[in-house]
């Protein structure tokens, strides 16, 4: 059984964590059995330094659908979105394509959207230096 994955989730709330867990469990972990498509990896070099650009989200969402698509071309049996995916406009077309290609589809959010106090987590805790103030907009928007 093919399978598809679209994570949700506040920056910090262990997504990309939750992504490797999940592969772990399902194909052992096992690198050929499965791709992570998250559109954060376009803005990290080489050296794996992490550089936001507002300018290039766009075109590295296109890159990240294109990726995502591919992998179900070549029938990777396990293929995880791992973004934020505030509001559902943000994954449908990936539904759309898991679906036309054959995929079982599920959608988990991952961690406490609305709790005050996990946004603080969060915001000491994601990696690319979100802050407070931009996580609570973005669970105020946060579309179920």
């Amino acid at each position: 059984m093919k399978q598809a994955f679209i994570l949700r989730g506040l920056p910090g709330s262990g997504k990309t964590h939750y992504a490797h867990t999940l592969a772990d469990e399902l194909v052992s972990g096992d690198e050929s059995r499965y791709t992570i498509c998250s559109t954060d990896d376009y803005f990290t070099d080489e050296q794996g330094h992490y550089e936001f650009n507002k300018a290039k989200l766009p075109q590295f969402h296109n890159l990240n659908i294109a990726r995502f698509i591919n992998a179900m071309a070549e029938g990777m049996p396990l293929v995880i979105l791992d973004n934020t995916n505030i509001k559902k406009w943000e994954f449908i077309a990936y539904v759309s394509a898991a679906h036309a290609m054959g995929y079982q589809v599920k959608e988990v959010i991952v961690g406490e959207v609305k709790d005050k106090s996990m946004q603080h987590l969060y915001a000491k805790r994601n990696q690319h230096g979100v802050a407070l103030k931009t996580i609570s907009k973005m669970a105020h928007m946060f579309e179920w």
